[in-house]
């Protein structure tokens, strides 16, 4: 994958000269595609669909959502640990 950093007006340029700037990328011996042996190279535990789902959740906004409700009730979530610490430490005491 190769990205351009580019206004839209220069996409036309980018493109006639797209070959001679993919002949200028190298590789080192070894490290292409063509050069992948399942027997001795080793793949990612993950798949694409472990890929595809990070993806989505992070589309999503899941730990947005996640952010948005501990800013709302995360008030009474410290609150309700803060009684439970004390009637735990209270009750050493008293014994």
């Amino acid at each position: 994958m190769l990205n351009f950093i580019a206004g839209m007006e220069q996409k036309a340029l980018i493109e006639a000269q797209l070959d001679s700037v993919l002949a200028i990328a190298e590789f080192n011996q070894g490290s292409t595609y063509a050069d992948f042996d399942p027997e001795l190279d080793e793949m990612a535990a993950y798949g694409l669909g472990a890929l595809v789902a990070g993806k989505v959740i992070a589309k999503t906004g899941l730990l947005a959502a996640g952010l948005i409700f501990l800013k709302k009730f995360g008030i009474f979530i410290v609150l309700g640990i803060g009684v439970f610490l004390k009637r735990f430490f209270s009750k050493k005491e008293s014994k």
